[in-house]
């Protein structure tokens, strides 16, 4: 350092400078993953709860024509899964569309190698994830429609 012009640096002390300075950043991105995943959860539970509230008179009509309970229950159970999957399918594919969108536009990320068209398996496992989160957002709408009484909802209406 003291006779040239150049610098000295230590290549596993100026890489741990690095990570620590990005852990930050990367901290921040996955805890608004994970408000975002609470708030999907959320909206895909309410979404199921109303359709089930609307649909009320409906279930109590195929219930009476022959439907048994563990059918209306697979019902909601699937529709939440269905819900779930298409919505998870369609924001990768949107995803991945602005990606292949940033690297048109931008020439830094065409130089950092990045691509639209690489899918990891990460990504399935977040279809998976998507899909229990789905099942799991469903249960309680799926339960009340298992309880039911049709004497009650057709009487009502």
């Amino acid at each position: 350092n003291s006779q040239s012009s150049l610098q000295a640096a230590s290549p596993a002390f100026e890489t741990a400078r690095l990570f620590s300075i990005l852990g930050v950043g990367v901290d921040i991105l996955m805890a608004f993953a994970y408000v975002l995943i609470f708030i999907s959860a959320l909206s895909i539970f309410i979404a199921l709860y109303n359709s089930l509230k609307e649909r009320r008179y409906d279930l109590a009509i195929m219930r009476s024509m022959g439907a048994s309970r563990l059918k209306l229950v697979f019902t909601i159970l699937l529709e939440g899964m269905v819900l779930t999957i298409l919505g998870s399918l369609f924001g990768l594919l949107l995803g991945h569309g602005v990606l292949a969108l940033m690297t048109s536009l931008v020439e830094e990320t065409q130089k950092a190698g990045v691509t639209a068209l690489v899918f990891y398996t990460e990504e399935w496992i977040l279809l998976a994830g998507s899909l229990l989160l789905g099942l799991l957002c469903a249960i309680i709408p799926a339960l009340q429609a298992y309880r039911t009484d049709i004497s009650k909802v057709l009487a009502g209406n």
